[in-house]
C-alpha cells in the first residue's frame, strides 16, 4: 500500500488516479446499464413473438374446430350419429393447437387464464352425437349445431380478449 501512496505522491497524480478510477467506475456502469436496456428489448420481442404464436395457434384453432362442425353438417343431420367418422386430422389439429396455447400461456403468460379444458371439442354437443353414435331428431341435432357453433363463437371470443389483451400490455 505504501508504494501506491509514493507513487501517487504528487497531487496531479492524485487527481489523475481518481478520474480514472471515476471513468473506469461511470464505463462499468454504462456497460450494465446498456446491459440491462438489450436484455428488456430481447426480452419483449419474445413476447411479442409468442403474441403472435399465440394469436395464429388460436386461429387454427377456430378454422379446425369449423371444419369439424363443417365435416358433421355435410351430413345428413338425422343420420349423424350413425357410421360417422370424425376426421382425424382435423381432431389432432384442434387438440394440438389446445397444446401450443396452453404450452405458450404456462411459460410466458402465467399472469393470464387459459384453461384448455374450456376448448376442448367434447364441448360441441354435436360432435358428442356424432361420436357417441347417438341417433337424435333433426331438431335436436338443429339444436346441438347451434350450441356448438355458439361454443365455437365464445371461444374465438375468449382467445382474441386474452391476446388483445397481451398485445396491449407487450405490444407498445
Amino acid at each position: 500500500m505504501n508504494w501506491l501512496l509514493e507513487i501517487f505522491t504528487d497531487r496531479s497524480d492524485q487527481a489523475r488516479l481518481v478520474a480514472i478510477l471515476i471513468s473506469a467506475v461511470v464505463a462499468v456502469l454504462i456497460v450494465l446499464l446498456n446491459q440491462w436496456f438489450l436484455s428488456r428489448r430481447a426480452k419483449r420481442e419474445l413476447l411479442i413473438e409468442k403474441v403472435e404464436e399465440l394469436f395464429s395457434v388460436s386461429n387454427q384453432y377456430t378454422k379446425a374446430c369449423k371444419g369439424l362442425i363443417n365435416s358433421l353438417t355435410d351430413q345428413d343431420l338425422s343420420n349423424l350419429g350413425k357410421n360417422f367418422d370424425l376426421p382425424m386430422e382435423l381432431v389432432l389439429e384442434v387438440n394440438g393447437a389446445i397444446n401450443r396455447m396452453q404450452m405458450i400461456c404456462g411459460l410466458y403468460f402465467r399472469r393470464y387464464p387459459f384453461s384448455p379444458e374450456e376448448y376442448y371439442i367434447w364441448n360441441m354437443p354435436i360432435l358428442e352425437i356424432a361420436v357417441k353414435e347417438k341417433v337424435v331428431s333433426d331438431d335436436k341435432a338443429f339444436i346441438a349445431h347451434e350450441e356448438s357453433m355458439n361454443h365455437l363463437e365464445i371461444s374465438r371470443h375468449k382467445l382474441d380478449s386474452l391476446c388483445e389483451s397481451l398485445m396491449r400490455k407487450y405490444g407498445h
